[in-house]
């Protein structure tokens, strides 16, 4: 099979790019990304590697070059950042090749399907719109879940992580910092009573204790895909709320920082010019070299994402509860929100490329994976499951 990986060279792509190296059934990858400098760095980890891999630099603005080196790829999974997700969509839909990516932050992926899902059936291919941790693994959670329901009143999907090293360090950005910056900037959306209700960023909040090493964590209310998808995937189970909260080690300084209105992207004066407060923002971090972990450093953190869903089995009330663990992987010195992104679509991808999902169009991952199946996956690269029931 043959797989490309646009952004490939960013924190979470080289994650799904060093699962493919390890697998037997990819023959051919190839590894785009915008910055030179990135690209060069993970040819550099990966050199001595058998596998047939490319590196090329590729501007995923320009569609029709972007098409041209996507054609004969089985597969392209989609790294960058998720405002270019259209476009890359349309390279893909150009070059006949299946697509994923790691979400669209609820807005986006409404419009990736709505958009996309006849002309990529029409073109006979598929299209995953959120095929990541969060969104991506939450959604089979969640499939996974209802399973033993008759019917469920609600789905809660909450996020927790934490840092374990010893040292006290400056943040660093292990996962987008503007994907960050419009969880706490832009309105959270709750499916409520059938509808969607607007509520503010980071509002809300709520004392949820995660298994260890996670613990007990303060989440809110965030913009996300899942309650975008779910409600729709699962509307005959009779869902009457759907909603998503997150919440870990610094993120109340992103909070502090929103709060301020420093991630918001509305231009302001200043003097005699007008500045986008979180351009300036983005500036002043990457100065300081915040936009990643050091080089020389190991990440030592851990995530949790839980899933409950509550309803009803022949009348009787029931309370399903999984939980996701979601380790650093040491042995590439990637923090947990790397990994547990990178590998759920490199896993995606192989099973696409190995014709093992047979849907068209343009599908949230609930729709198209089954999760006992891609569960084991998880657990062969140390990312466990767990499951348990309860009478509510």
């Amino acid at each position: 099979m043959k797989i490309a990986v646009l952004g490939g060279a960013g924190l979470t792509g080289q994650c799904a790019v060093r699962d493919l190296i390890r697998s037997k059934s990819v023959e051919q990858i190839l590894v785009g990304d915008y910055d030179s400098e990135t690209l060069l760095a993970l040819k550099r980890k990966i050199n001595g590697n058998e596998i047939n891999i490319e590196f090329r630099k590729i501007d995923v603005t320009r569609v029709s070059e972007t098409s041209e080196l996507l054609r004969g790829y089985d597969v392209v999974i989609n790294a960058v950042q998720y405002y270019h997700n259209l476009r890359v969509m349309a390279a893909a839909l150009k070059a006949r090749t299946n697509y994923l990516d790691f979400g669209g932050l609820f807005h986006t992926t409404l419009v990736q399907i709505k958009e996309f899902n006849r002309k990529f059936k029409a073109a006979g291919i598929l299209g995953v719109a959120g095929m990541g941790a969060q969104p991506g693994i939450t959604n089979l959670m969640v499939r996974q879940a209802l399973r033993g329901f008759d019917h469920a009143d609600s789905v809660e999907i909450f996020d927790g992580w934490r840092d374990l090293s010893k040292t006290v360090s400056p943040i660093s950005f292990t996962w987008s910092p503007l994907t960050f910056f419009d969880e706490s900037s832009k309105d959270a959306i709750v499916y409520e009573n059938g509808k969607y209700v607007r509520h503010k960023a980071l509002s809300e909040p709520q004392r949820v204790r995660f298994p260890v090493p996670v613990g007990e964590t303060e989440v809110y209310l965030a913009l996300h895909s899942e309650v975008a998808t779910i409600p729709r995937s699962f509307k005959n189970y009779g869902l009457k709320r759907v909603v998503w909260k997150e919440g870990g080690t610094d993120l109340w300084k992103i909070k502090f920082l929103a709060d301020l209105g420093l991630t918001s992207a509305e231009p302001v004066q200043f003097e005699s010019a007008m500045i986008s407060p979180r351009k300036f923002l983005l500036r002043l971090i990457a100065s300081k070299g915040m936009l990643r972990a050091p080089e020389d450093s190991t990440p030592n953190d851990f995530e949790i994402t839980r899933v409950i869903v509550k309803g009803r089995t022949q009348g009787k009330k029931k309370k399903v509860v999984v939980d996701a663990y979601f380790p650093a992987y040491k042995p590439w010195k990637v923090s947990c929100s790397q990994y547990n992104v990178g590998i759920p679509g490199s896993i995606a991808a192989q099973t696409i490329a190995a014709t093992k999902v047979h849907q068209l169009g343009v599908l949230p991952a609930e729709q198209i994976f089954e999760p006992e199946q891609f569960f084991k996956e998880l657990e062969k690269r140390s990312i466990r499951i767990r499951l348990r029931t309860f009478d509510d």
